[in-house]
């Protein structure tokens, strides 16, 4: 009789066997997201400078801060972390076709194991941070995310009123991210040369899919306190804070709360022509 090999992991060093868990490291399956989203509508002209060729952003572009709490991720032993992200919807316009979606532009974790997994396969650009526990009391909602025991961002959300059935089954429509849905999730894979002066060995925009199964939803009010940080205390985010922390906010835009299973179908994703 005999045995199949254990698969080869895909995320370095790749010459050492995956954990079983794992399996063909195709699916990434969390029993329970909860996510908050705070959006922030900006200036084109602002963004611009930060973004892959290939991708478009409208005159005012839309920027969506998530927290999310991830809880019983299957691959990790049931284990769970916490995220802060950073997405923009955008437009890709490539030589061979055109999706709609949005475009991840950082994403701060709190465990090193879903960095590595994301950046390597898909290219998440995921960094490991201080993201603690939500914070709840009196009504509101709220977090921080830090370097070194430095706080360069915190939101905060309010005046949760609960989505009825019919609106949380079109938000389960909506968070079908594949290349079909017109909502596809993009992130840009880069692996860089060993030198500054080098190409990259590769750089390509992704699309990622996904799937959100929302059981509850809640609309709710929220705002977002960026930090004036120094390269000394945050020696590793301070480009990317201080881009960020620049954007001009035009106006708010909707803040939304879910719940439910979340599904990243990572043997799916590809890059895109």
């Amino acid at each position: 009789m005999t045995t199949q090999p254990p698969p080869t992991s895909l995320t370095m060093p790749t010459m050492f066997p995956a954990n079983p868990l794992w399996g063909d490291q195709r699916t990434i399956n969390y029993r329970e997201n909860t996510n908050s989203t705070i959006s922030f509508f900006t200036e084109k002209a602002a963004l611009a400078p930060y973004l892959p060729k290939g991708i478009v952003v409208p005159d005012e572009p839309l920027v969506m801060v998530t927290y999310g709490a991830c809880l019983g991720v299957a691959e990790m032993g049931d284990d769970g972390y916490n995220l802060v992200s950073v997405t923009v919807a955008a437009r890709w316009e490539g030589a061979e076709e055109t999706q709609e979606g949005d475009l991840s532009l950082v994403i701060w974790e709190s465990k090193f194991p879903p960095v590595t997994i994301g950046r390597d396969m898909v290219g998440y650009p995921k960094l490991v941070a201080e993201v603690p526990d939500l914070r709840m009391g009196d009504g509101r909602w709220s977090w921080h995310v830090s370097e070194s025991g430095v706080c360069f961002l915190e939101g905060e959300l309010w005046d949760l009123e609960p989505l009825g059935e019919d609106a949380v089954a079109a938000l389960k429509q909506a968070g079908v991210s594949d290349f079909g849905s017109g909502g596809l999730h993009m992130t840009y894979r880069v692996v860089p040369g060993p030198n500054y002066d080098d190409e990259p060995v590769v750089a390509d925009v992704y699309g990622v899919v996904h799937r959100d199964d929302p059981k509850e939803a809640w609309t709710c009010k929220g705002s977002l306190t960026w930090h004036e940080v120094t390269p000394r205390a945050c020696y590793f985010f301070y480009g990317i804070v201080e881009a960020l922390r620049k954007l001009p906010v035009v106006r708010y835009g909707d803040c939304l709360i879910t719940r439910g299973p979340h599904l990243i179908e990572l043997g799916k994703s590809r890059p895109l022509r």
